[in-house]
């Protein structure tokens, strides 16, 4: 194992988070006080001149999130760990830092290798990810944590099951409605929904304006018009939130379980996530009281039955489908294809957001010409021969590896002189400080240069991909799946905005829109 050096204070950071192995009766915040209160005398003991490691140094993850992806405070600090002040991560034990999977965990080791920072544990002692053997016995460590965060996954997927067979309640956030809330049942302790009146009523008002014919929209106007607060304490209702409501069975007293599980595919190299609605999944009684009646329930489940839910040959009519949003609201952008006029663009939540729409073609022009300069800039680009950034890059790194060997002969040299009696201490203090300081220096940017290392670039066939999207918008009957798919090769996100018109709503003089495209070239 590393020996430790002294450090000052500000050179440690400290990293809490609660793991599945703590006590399940104490809180995240107990938890967490209590592990600081470890750390905190591991501190005075074992580096007794550091002085207590301030606030700022200190990162507490609430959540217990699997992977780094998930767990802000943690991504703070390893974008810390960047900084040459920075030496050393105290932490309880290894599997805090994660217990993701190798893709994390290599992830992980990479930075702290190449951050030259320590990591030291109360339960397993410190490790220096430069030596392989420590390297490898921190490797050690995580997978074992990621090992036994899959059993206990398991382990607890079979009690919730269990528990969702009772009748109790195992979702995170209660349905807008209801609070959740706990009693013992015995002893145990047993989740489940208790109905808050004001919202209660305004369920029951959704069902039963929906069952007298009033549509989604209808109903969001209303119910923003009259100032009631939306689910997620938004101003205005979102159409989408009634239909989900209208098909949630526990306004009638029962329970569903894995209606919509995650589902892992492969896409375009990388990991993705889904929930699709699952054909087949659990649906009890619940333990707690149902705001909705049956027989109101059945009169709306027949009116949506009668409405078809989606076209049976669906084909894509939007080639800006997934690239396009609203520059006021965030919110996408949608295609209005209309019959006696040309289509439009307008914001999905145009009663709320006022940002005006426009005609299609607008659109489709202004990123014409985005698409037409940057077909020019990568021609000019191909124009100046091979793309030699890669090389020139690799050889940064050798001359900043050859500055850094050379400081650390110089470094030993300076040893020896002391040794040896040659120098006087004050001047090899001097002399070793600033060495010092160009090797960490040194260090941390050879450090960012491994990780920017640039890619080859392939011009021609970004150029070839560039030119089949132009060529497919200038098409009017191209495929929009098709071209979708080459401008999404093409482009990463576009911004659209266009302020009301000014004067008479139908007949006033309208502004021009605004549009910013972050392509990728």
């Amino acid at each position: 194992m590393y020996i430790i050096p002294k450090y000052r204070a500000d050179e440690m950071l400290i990293y809490l988070r609660k793991s599945r192995t703590d006590d399940p009766l104490l809180t995240v915040e107990e938890v967490l006080a209590r592990h600081e209160q470890m750390i905190d005398e591991w501190v005075e003991k074992n580096q007794p001149d550091a002085g207590r490691v301030e606030e700022s140094n200190r990162y507490r993850d609430v959540g217990s999130g699997e992977t780094i992806e998930s767990r802000p405070r943690f991504q703070e600090l390893l974008r810390r760990v960047e900084s040459p002040k920075v030496k050393a991560i105290l932490v309880k034990d290894p599997s805090r830092l994660s217990r993701g999977d190798l893709e994390d965990i290599g992830y992980l080791v990479k930075i702290l290798r190449y951050t030259n920072t320590i990591v030291i544990t109360l339960d397993r002692g410190a490790y220096d990810l430069n030596d392989e053997r420590d390297r490898d016995d921190f490797k050690r460590e995580l997978m074992k944590g990621n090992d036994y965060l899959e059993y206990a996954k398991k382990i607890m997927q079979a009690g919730t099951l269990q528990s969702v067979k009772t009748g109790a309640y195992v979702g995170s956030l209660p349905p807008y409605g209801y609070r959740k809330v706990d009693y013992k049942e015995g002893s145990r302790v047993v989740h489940t929904l208790e109905p808050i009146p004001e919202e209660a009523e305004v369920v029951k008002r959704i069902f039963e304006m929906y069952s007298q014919g009033i549509g989604a929209v209808k109903i969001c106007s209303t119910l923003t018009k009259e100032h009631i607060p939306a689910p997620k304490g938004g101003k205005a209702w979102s159409r989408t939130s009634i239909p989900r409501m209208l098909d949630n069975v526990h306004y009638i007293g029962k329970i569903k379980w894995n209606r919509r599980p995650n589902v892992r595919s492969v896409e375009e190299g990388k990991v993705v996530i889904t929930r699709p609605v699952a054909t087949d999944y659990l649906i009890v009684e619940g333990k707690h009281e149902a705001i909705i009646d049956q027989e109101l329930w059945d009169k709306v489940q027949a009116i949506r039955g009668s409405i078809p839910r989606e076209k049976k040959e669906y084909s894509l009519v939007n080639p800006l489908a997934g690239l396009m949003y609203c520059g006021n609201c965030g919110l996408a952008m949608s295609l209005r294809p209309y019959d006696h006029v040309a289509p439009r663009y307008l914001c999905t939540s145009i009663p709320n957001c006022g940002c005006s729409s426009c005609y299609a073609t607008e659109v489709i022009d202004e990123l014409l010409k985005a698409l037409i300069a940057a077909a020019e800039d990568l021609s000019f680009r191909a124009g100046q021969g091979p793309d030699d950034s890669i090389e020139r890059h690799q050889q940064t790194i050798a001359r900043m590896e050859k500055k850094l060997a050379d400081l650390k002969d110089l470094e030993l040299k300076q040893w020896d002189e002391k040794i040896k009696g040659t120098i006087p201490s004050h001047i090899f203090e001097t002399l070793n400080s600033k060495t010092r300081e160009e090797i960490e220096e040194v260090g941390h940017e050879l450090c960012i240069l491994r990780e920017a290392a640039p890619e080859a670039t392939d011009w021609t066939g970004r150029l070839a991909t560039i030119h089949e999207a132009i060529r497919l918008l200038q098409d009017p009957d191209a495929p929009a799946k098709e071209t979708n798919r080459f401008l999404k090769a093409c482009v990463n996100r576009i911004d659209y905005y266009r302020e009301p018109k000014k004067g008479n709503a139908r007949w006033g003089v309208p502004n021009p829109i605004q549009l910013h495209f972050d392509l990728k070239i």
